[in-house]
């Protein structure tokens, strides 16, 4: 029997007789169902029924685990790197200013890289890909290309495509929109490390069910990132609310710990809780704001920039006020050095 049939036998089986997946059972299934050897129909029923049963870290773990070994992973030339992923499925509600943080934070002394997908339900939100595509971004670069991008003083950051780095995670995308609802790989794929630094490589994914932030802090602890900064971020994102505090959760050496963060300790005042539009999301108003933002135009896409690079900066231990952190960011922006790895890395 294989390894998938195996696995939905223990796992569903109803409410009081499930039983857990040991993490090498959970690999297995799910090599089995990247390797492309599963049925559709057993590969669904899998990830469903782990849902509905609750995954355990050790599944997580095991799944997380099966995701990277199909990912190509290269180290890069720089002693510190932030990876981090909105959700790739995209925002509808408020314009993904995230997009452009990995040049902000590059440009204030953390090189970093973003992931995701062109588009994903089953939500089918604007993403970082579309943005950046539009802006004259290659969003088909390698793992070797971005690591050389991340590497290179004068860019220092990237945005790689899980088509690229994990194309067999990116085949299930058309199974995981018939099955309507999100599997665990939705939240695990955002914690796939394609790149690694060559001292310390830290993690930055948000969350929006309060359950998350102990199973994500454990997972990114025992998978090997060197600190995780977990997000309650908009729209699950990894820039919180600009308008009031959001609890937040950090995990260093080791240890989760919970983190209230204000806005208006970072110096931002702001009555929105984000870059909102009048009708739909679109790449190209996302555009338009974040090319502003970077030319130091004041507003909640500026805002929003300088909060979520000033969190990174304050959460990797590059400064250790949290107001010293955004003025530093401000300084970057409004100087234009900023924009200029933007553009460098449009333009690689």
């Amino acid at each position: 029997m294989t390894a998938v049939a195996e696995a939905i036998k223990k796992v569903a089986t109803g409410p009081h007789l499930s039983k857990d997946l040991s993490e090498d059972e959970a690999y297995a299934a799910t090599m089995e169902i990247l390797s492309g050897q599963a049925d559709p129909v057993r590969a669904a029923i899998f990830f469903i029924a782990m849902r509905m049963k609750r995954e355990t870290n050790e599944e997580n773990l095991g799944i997380l685990k099966a995701l990277q070994a199909v990912t190509e992973q290269q180290q890069v030339a720089v002693d510190e790197l932030l990876i981090f992923a909105d959700p790739y499925n995209g925002f509808n509600r408020h314009c993904p200013m995230a997009a452009f943080l990995p040049a902000v934070l590059t440009a204030s002394g953390l090189p970093a890289l973003s992931q995701g997908v062109y588009e994903m339900g089953p939500k089918f939100g604007v993403t970082h890909a579309q943005v950046l595509k539009l802006a004259g971004y290659n969003n088909e670069q390698s793992v070797s290309e971005a690591a050389q991008a991340v590497s290179n003083p004068n860019v220092g950051w990237a945005y790689l495509d899980q088509a690229q780095a994990s194309p067999q995670v990116y085949a299930l995308e058309t199974l995981r929109t018939q099955m309507i609802k999100r599997p665990s790989i939705a939240t695990l794929e955002k914690m796939v490390m394609p790149l690694k630094a060559r001292v310390k490589t830290h993690l930055a994914v948000g969350f929006v069910h309060k359950e998350y932030p102990a199973i994500l802090g454990w997972l990114a602890d025992a998978f090997g990132y060197d600190s995780a900064f977990i997000a309650r971020g908009l729209e699950g994102g990894i820039v919180p609310t600009l308008r009031e505090a959001s609890n937040n959760h950090q995990m260093l050496d080791g240890e989760l710990r919970a983190c209230t963060l204000d806005p208006a300790e970072f110096g931002i005042e702001q009555d929105t809780r984000g870059v909102k539009v009048e009708d739909v999301v679109t790449a190209e108003q996302t555009l338009e704001e974040g090319m502003q933002a970077l030319s130091g135009e004041a507003g909640p896409a500026y805002d929003s920039l300088v909060y979520g690079a000033a969190i990174a900066l304050w959460h990797c231990g590059h400064i250790s006020s949290q107001r010293q952190a955004a003025d530093h960011v401000r300084a970057v922006i409004n100087q234009g050095k900023a924009k200029a790895h933007f553009d460098a890395g449009i333009n690689a």
